[in-house]
């Protein structure tokens, strides 16, 4: 495949992948939350799948704990359900790729079923120690990012096309 073809990719990729940061008080099912999974299994590639981990956080006070730990993190108070991407041992710089890729390809499932996501991370030593205590993890067990998803609340001001709010 051509680095032209993958830029290509890469756009229509991006084309599709719906973000969210509000969303309806709606279970998601559990046959999609398994195929959520298996989409962030898929994306670790050659990578030795033992030292990952896809934690599935639903529980209201847990998701609320989450959304005060970091910046932007916020939304995880209301989304239907978390998705923890964890590694055992030391997160390594050329590693970083490989959890965004992981977060693109759980939102990118979430479309697929309708739904839409947002990631949140986890970027200073402080936040990964109160993360690790809020989801009961050993320490050798490292937050990466948490994929928050659910079904969009359309009711709320939208922001314009490729716009940001002020």
């Amino acid at each position: 495949m051509t680095s032209t073809t993958n830029a290509t990719d890469r756009g229509e990729f991006l084309k599709n992948l719906r973000q969210s940061r509000r969303f309806l008080d709606k279970p998601v099912p559990q046959s999609i939350v398994d195929d959520l999974i298996a989409a962030a299994r898929d994306a670790l590639d050659d990578e030795r799948p033992g030292s990952w981990r896809f934690l599935v956080v639903d529980d209201l006070a847990t998701k609320k704990a989450l959304s005060t730990v970091a910046s932007f993190t916020g939304f995880l108070a209301n989304v239907a359900v978390a998705i923890v991407v964890l590694r055992d041992g030391e997160a390594t710089p050329n590693k970083a790729n490989l959890e965004s890729r992981i977060a693109d390809q759980i939102m990118l499932a979430a479309g697929r079923h309708g739904l839409a996501g947002g990631s949140g991370w986890f970027s200073t030593d402080h936040a990964q120690q109160r993360a690790q205590v809020i989801l009961g993890l050993p320490e050798h067990r490292r937050v990466l990012v948490v994929v928050g998803v659910g079904y969009v609340d359309e009711s709320g001001p939208s922001l314009p096309k490729g716009g940001t709010s002020a």
